[in-house]
């Protein structure tokens, strides 16, 4: 009898021993269907924030969509919810970049999942939609039309935390995205930063997500000379320890080209699918003046993305606009980054300052409207913008962020100016190229900008213009004729007129650290 305990016993042991032995076999196997070669732990927490957020996602989507079907009720019944008038196209499209969406943040480079909920759903909520590359190309080519408050929303490295925590938002929200791949990263065994290739599989799957290059291998830091300072791939020639000395800038060359053309084909092998787009490594670092041991690096980089690439990515910065344009289509594109700290009104002031503008124009600077400081510093003060020259510098400038197609229109201001020359500018292509009215004491000169290089069209001696509170320069542009005007008559004028774009205003001092003004109110009127 006690045998026969034992053996019935131990039958049963052996069955459940069986049965947790087929579960643990299916959840690894399901661990590896959806997380790969991410460790269980890893996996299980990713799962757990995944469901989460996912459930957390569906309540808050309904939420909204009932709080937008009441405004639509509301409207019906005669109560119209404020709105920013008339649907119209797209005249620009600007481009997010992130990089992780983390639970907690204490840099500029990645935003807490709060900040990235409250911004979405503060875009969604002012009717900004995404666009797919496919849509983004099209319109910039010119054969596609989209809607005003069009974006495009791109996340940088391929990490795990720009997908899990941001995927249960766009799914609710109808939103997509493109994740730029480092693609020798993909592969790193056991991985709790990076996707692996199960998880960029499953990412495709859902039709919410496309991939990008983001280099092979040429994200992190390497020997820039002999005494170990690191440098950037693709912008500063490496040393070669074995042979004691930098490369040559036929090796440069070679480099950056079979990086950028090994990530192209690694992707496109190993998912099936076109990776026709690059974002530079670095946000615009290979974009800027020069590195630090190699100043052709960058455009040598710029270039030989181009054969392999018919779009890149750079970083904007303060000397262009904040959106693309169809008349800056070519094969290099600037997204926005948005920083740790953004909230979602903030990011939605961001995109909506970008837009273009319409004239006529006016600001009293109640309100921040969208001027960028190219150099110097801007204070949007009390209903005034005073723009001063950093110390150690000469010159401060600023120009308005949605002015860029602006054409044939005259620019006045009001402004306090005791010191220096203060510059109207006009037909701003980008801080580089613009046309100028400079007003000194007793003094105006007509000058034109092109990448840089000024040159003087016209120069004129007039008493009237003098130093005071209130003075009111001015400049007008329209076909090919440029202005200068003081207390809105025209007193200087040439016919070299070669670009149309928006406005600004800078400010020189040779006297460094000194150079300021203020300006109370603008007017911008079309002719």
């Amino acid at each position: 009898m006690y045998v026969d305990f034992s053996i019935r016993k131990a039958g049963f042991l052996a069955l459940i021993a069986c049965i947790m032995l087929f579960a643990v076999i299916q959840t690894f196997a399901l661990k590896e269907g959806r997380y790969g070669s991410t460790p269980p732990f890893a996996s299980f927490g990713l799962m757990s924030q995944e469901v989460g957020l996912r459930a957390r996602y569906a309540i808050e989507g309904s939420v909204f969509r009932l709080s937008q079907a009441a405004g639509s009720a509301f409207a019906f019944l005669g109560f119209k919810p404020q709105t920013d008038g008339p649907s119209r196209s797209a005249r620009a499209i600007p481009v997010l970049t992130y990089h992780r969406i983390v639970g907690s943040s204490n840099d500029f480079n990645n935003v807490t999942t709060g900040n990235f909920r409250d911004q979405m759903f503060a875009l969604k909520r002012a009717g900004w939609e995404t666009v797919t590359l496919k849509e983004y190309r099209e319109f910039m080519a010119g054969t596609r039309e989209l809607p005003e408050k069009s974006f495009l929303i791109t996340f940088d490295d391929g990490a795990k935390e720009s997908f899990y925590p941001v995927d249960p938002l766009f799914d609710v929200l109808g939103y997509e995205g493109v994740l730029y791949v480092i693609a020798s990263a993909m592969y790193t065994p056991e991985s709790t930063y990076y996707l692996s290739p199960t998880e960029i599989r499953r990412l495709l799957d859902t039709g919410r997500w496309e991939i990008g290059s983001h280099s092979y291998d040429g994200h992190r830091p390497y020997p820039a000379d002999a005494e170990g300072n690191t440098g950037i791939f693709f912008a500063d020639k490496l040393w070669l320890e074995e042979e004691n000395r930098l490369e040559t800038d036929k090796e440069f060359t070679s480099r950056a080209r079979d990086d950028l053309v090994h990530a192209r084909e690694v992707l496109e092998s190993e998912y099936g699918v076109l990776v026709d787009t690059f974002a530079f490594p670095l946000g615009n670092e290979t974009g800027i003046e020069g590195a630090a041991n190699f100043s052709e690096g960058a455009a040598i980089t710029e270039r030989e993305a181009k054969k392999v690439y018919s779009l890149g990515f750079l970083q904007t910065d303060p000397h262009r606009y904040s959106s693309n344009y169809q008349s800056d289509a070519g094969s290099i594109a600037y997204r926005i980054h948005v920083d740790h700290d953004w909230d979602g009104e903030r990011l939605l002031r961001e995109l909506q300052n970008g837009l273009p503008k319409d004239l006529p124009y006016e600001d009293d600077f109640s309100e921040d409207k969208g001027w960028i400081a190219s150099w110097g510093a801007l204070d949007l003060g009390r209903n005034n913008f005073s723009l001063s020259a950093d110390e150690g510098a000469s010159s401060a400038s600023a120009f308005l962020d949605g002015s860029k197609l602006w054409d044939n229109y005259s620019f006045n201001v009001s402004m306090n100016w005791h010191e220096g020359s203060a510059f109207l500018i006009a037909d701003v292509v980008n801080s580089k190229t613009y046309d100028a009215c400079v007003f000194s004491n007793g003094v105006v000169r007509l000058q034109t900008t092109v990448n840089g290089e000024t040159s003087t069209l016209a120069e004129k001696r007039d008493p009237s213009i003098r130093f005071g509170d209130g003075v009111r320069p001015g400049i007008r542009v329209h076909d090919a004729v440029i202005e200068c005007l003081w207390n809105y008559e025209s007193i200087l004028e040439a016919y070299e007129r070669r670009n149309i774009g928006g406005v600004g205003v800078q400010v020189w001092n040779p006297q460094l650290g000194t150079a300021a003004l203020t300006v109370s109110d603008i007017a911008v009127q079309p002719l």
